[in-house]
């Protein structure tokens, strides 16, 4: 493999601790391959009061303004839209950065990220411009992760490719993937890591997973499973941030065995132990039960993305939509019908850099040609349609 000396900037939008999962596999490719690659993350470029006080903004806006933050979503959800006047005085120090380091190549994980990248290269001279890809880690694209400066658009799903690819024939649209941790793909034996954990071993076990928010209706849930389930068990609940609720389910009675997990670094482990994984439809923790081939059933999506993944997500053997209230009746089922596992085909970091590689070395090629030589290809191209109309004229008088 030859050396890659290029910059290449991540350019990222992320308030969580662990936000790394998704975009460190692309980093480490990138410097395996000796690129000389930066991550700027847009909420550490915010005023230190804004950027704390954005995600728990957020988080109110979908507990107690649905409607309203799913009215924003779909007022955003436009490609080739330029970014909000009101947003660009928010974006200057990440602007500042993008100036000094000048990247050859730029690689963005979030819409709002590729939105202020599409802005920036548009104020690049156009033989100077660097490469600009928007990597989609959901299921379904924002409009925001293209703009007509993208070159290209990489998305988990092959449907949406392929309708992306129609409809926006200026930029390319290639199978990527939702990058999570390792630990994920590696094969466990069920029944040791059982042991291992302090799990039944013969019991069913579901993780009931809440995000980092914890943002689960876990008791309505359990209400479920104490009425329709039937046989014992063992009901795994993830609460994250969620601490009133992680107090209530600790005190809960049920017929059930119900475990509270505020927070937990064998989180992965607890997962791959289950029976089945019953969680919102967040991009990164589906993918993840999906690459350990755990049926998953899906509920209660956060208003705007959640929502739109749901409709593609359904379409997959391994994830179900379902009811909280119906959950009880909905495992059983799912359990009953499991099949045997399946291959998965997903795309690796490696694959997707390549393809970068391959769509840059195009856009530089094109990027050879001068202003003048590419105005007079274009006035010949002029001339020519019109000698070929006056042609078809003459043909139709005579």
């Amino acid at each position: 493999m030859r050396e890659l000396r290029k910059k290449v900037v991540l350019l990222i939008f992320s308030a969580e601790a662990d936000g790394e999962a998704v975009w460190g596999k692309l980093k480490r490719e990138w410097d395996r391959r000796g690129a000389d690659c930066t991550v700027i993350n847009l909420i550490t470029c915010l005023p230190e009061r804004l950027g704390s006080c954005l995600p728990k903004l957020y988080k109110m806006m979908i507990q107690h303004a649905p409607a309203l933050w799913r009215k924003l979503y779909h007022r955003s959800n436009r490609p080739y839209t330029p970014l909000s006047p009101l947003l660009s005085p928010l974006c200057k120090e990440a602007c500042k950065t993008l100036d000094r380091i000048q990247p050859d190549m730029l690689v963005t994980t979030h819409p709002l990220a590729a939105a202020v990248a599409g802005g920036w290269v548009g104020r690049c001279r156009t033989n100077e411009r660097p490469a600009l890809f928007s990597v989609v880690n959901d299921y379904s694209m924002h409009g925001m992760s293209l703009s007509k400066e993208v070159n290209g658009v990489f998305l988990p799903d092959d449907e949406e490719i392929r309708s992306g690819q129609d409809s926006y024939p200026f930029s390319r649209f290639a199978r990527g993937c939702i990058s999570i941790r390792g630990t994920w793909s590696e094969p466990v034996d069920k029944e040791a890591l059982r042991r291992q954990i302090g799990l039944p071993l013969h019991a069913k076990a579901a993780a009931v997973s809440g995000g980092r928010e914890g943002l689960l209706p876990f008791r309505k849930i359990i209400r479920a499973f104490d009425r329709d389930a039937a046989g014992g068990w063992t009901l795994l609940c993830f609460t994250g941030e969620n601490r009133r609720d992680a107090r209530r389910l600790i005190k809960a009675d049920s017929s059930h065995d119900v475990r509270v997990f505020p927070f937990t670094p064998a989180y992965e482990d607890y997962v791959k132990a289950a029976d089945l994984l019953i969680t919102r439809p967040d991009s990164v923790t589906v993918t993840g039960a999906l690459h350990a081939q755990i049926p998953i059933l899906v509920t209660a999506p956060l208003p705007g993305q959640e929502e739109q993944n749901i409709l593609r997500l359904k379409k997959h053997p391994l994830v179900h939509e379902c009811t909280p209230g119906m959950m009880g009746i909905a495992a059983e089922k799912v359990l009953s019908e499991a099949d045997s596992p399946r291959e998965n085909s997903f795309v690796t970091a490696g694959e997707m850099i390549d393809e970068m590689i391959a769509i840059s070395e195009e856009q530089d090629e094109k990027n050879q040609f001068r202003a003048p030589e590419r105005a007079r290809v274009l006035r010949m191209n002029h001339i020519l349609a019109m000698r070929a109309k006056q042609d078809e004229e003459r043909e139709f008088r005579s």
